[in-house]
């Protein structure tokens, strides 16, 4: 259904290769933006698709019960339209907990397309679940999408309930070559799984406040949000904005209202730049003091984020972190941060990969495993949380008001990434001062 799904919406695939006489080859190839399962609960869903000719066109989006074949004469179980646009948001409610169904999304002028997908358990049920997570793909035509094409074709094999991105999904966030990109690899995964990303800092390279990003994934519209899952709550924050008031409260509101909820057994808060790392950015403790507190005064089961090319476990305080962004991009070696990363640091692998984390209720506790996984590979890590307490290393304190983002690791990665660019600069800035001071001697 996925590889259908994919030539489908990358190349406009005539009716007839679906085996469907009633729906005649009418369109040229037209390219789209997913369509892409943005919302997903017990008794509801949304298709979220837009058009990259900006054509404004009618969408309807029909719903059968997977296991029942219906005739053509017989209407579908539910059926939603939607007036003329160039981005479409499509919701279906009324549904069953846990249960297959099969859509079908028609865009006017266009050939149909056809997906799957569970919808999510009830409030209470007990359930396992299983999450993949990988990010920092950075996707670009200029950049090897091997990598994750084989992240996403395993990912899939895996047949988890629920993706998460861990930010930087592309190279630059005003480029359209890039978005298309991602689409090609990540269409197969979008249609049929719930998809809920981080915002990355590459996604706001030429495109500042992230809209693209948040029109193409609208369940990350407001840049930091959270989500329930049966049992399961993610939280995820913009790790853009480190340490913000408005951030932090909201943090502080969701582990409170969730520490309260005797239905909730398990949280995760994802971000893209990690708390504690040792891959070449190092990581962010200092600004993310108050958001690591509050952490660990609730005691939430693990932390995930990117940024750093590789995989990391990192433990602090109780509080499990994991890096995973091996998705696609280089990979960083790993480098010498001192605290508090160095002292929480369990595993570096630099390698392509991706996690995935079962969640098993017991009758006092959730069993959480982790894997990380080689796509092509067997696992290089497994662990079962909570994870071993490791040396607790100190966050290092500012004497001058609040803490600054730039360190060690950012000249590093300025260097290794915009080295012409700094040096242009550098340049620049001299002949500017040499001229400066020519024009003061002559003046004098």
């Amino acid at each position: 259904m996925s590889l259908w799904l994919l030539l489908d919406g990358m190349l406009g695939l005539p009716a007839w290769a679906h085996g469907d006489p009633d729906h005649p080859d009418v369109s040229q190839p037209i390219e789209l933006w997913g369509p892409l399962l943005s919302e997903l609960s017990s008794s509801s869903f949304a298709i979220h698709v837009g058009v990259v000719d900006k054509k404004a066109r009618r969408a309807t989006l029909t719903v059968d019960d997977a296991a029942v074949r219906r005739a053509p004469s017989q209407p579908a179980l539910r059926t939603v339209e939607s007036d003329a646009a160039t981005w479409h948001t499509l919701r279906i409610d009324g549904l069953s907990p846990g249960r297959r169904y099969r859509y079908q999304l028609l865009l006017d002028g266009l050939s149909p397309l056809a997906g799957e997908l569970t919808t999510a358990p009830p409030v209470g049920d007990t359930r396992p679940l299983l999450l993949a997570v990988f990010g920092d793909e950075q996707a670009s035509p200029s950049n090897d999408s091997v990598s994750s094409k084989a992240i996403v074709q395993a990912v899939l094999a895996e047949s988890p309930d629920l993706v998460i991105g861990t930010g930087d999904l592309v190279g630059q966030g005003d480029s359209e070559a890039d978005w298309k990109e991602l689409s090609k690899t990540h269409a197969p995964l979008w249609s049929q799984l719930l998809y809920l990303p981080a915002l990355g800092n590459h996604e706001l390279i030429g495109d500042s406040d992230g809209s693209f990003f948040r029109k193409l994934l609208p369940q990350a519209e407001q840049r930091f949000y959270a989500v329930r899952y049966g049992f399961l709550q993610l939280i995820f924050l913009d790790g853009n904005r480190p340490g913000s008031i408005e951030q932090t409260q909201f943090l502080q509101d969701e582990l409170t209202k969730s520490s309260h909820d005797p239905s909730v057994r398990a949280r995760l808060v994802v971000l893209h730049q990690p708390p504690l790392s040792m891959g070449l950015h190092c990581g962010e403790a200092r600004s993310m003091r108050a958001w690591m507190t509050l952490f660990e005064q609730h005691k939430v089961d693990a932390v995930l984020a990117g940024h750093d090319h590789a995989y990391e476990r990192l433990e602090r305080h109780g509080v499990p972190y994991f890096v995973s962004g091996g998705g696609g991009a280089k990979l960083y070696d790993r480098s010498p941060c001192g605290q508090p990363d160095e002292p929480a640091l369990q595993r570096y692998e630099s390698v392509h990969h991706y996690v995935m984390i079962e969640l098993r209720p017991e009758a006092n506790r959730v069993a959480i495993t982790v894997r990380a996984q080689s796509p092509q590979g067997l696992p290089f890590d497994r662990v079962t949380l909570p994870i071993d307490r490791s040396a607790v290393g100190v966050i290092p304190s500012d004497a001058q008001g609040p803490p600054s983002r730039f360190h060690r690791g950012h000249l590093r990665y300025l260097i290794r990434h915009h080295g012409l660019q700094l040096a242009v600069a550098l340049l620049f800035g001299a002949v500017i001062v040499v001229a400066w001071r020519y024009g003061r001697r002559r003046s004098s």
